[in-house]
């Protein structure tokens, strides 16, 4: 299982979600709206990396919680 830690929603669907893996491992997935496709920006234990990755992401598009 996972537990979603952050996440932020854009318009047309997009998002950036930071999610706890079971693992205590950490990652960041973000969807855009002109790809439907899910990518992976971030996997790892480092959850200061997670928040930075998280954070760029999510100034990359209009953010609305």
């Amino acid at each position: 299982m996972f537990n979603i830690t952050k996440q932020a929603l854009g318009d047309d669907g997009a998002f950036v979600k930071m999610i706890q893996l079971e693992s205590d491992d950490f990652a960041v997935i973000v969807r855009f709206p002109s790809d439907v496709r899910l990518h992976n920006r971030y996997m790892g234990p480092d959850v200061s990396k997670a928040e930075e990755v998280f954070n760029t992401e999510v100034s990359k598009f209009a953010v609305g919680d």
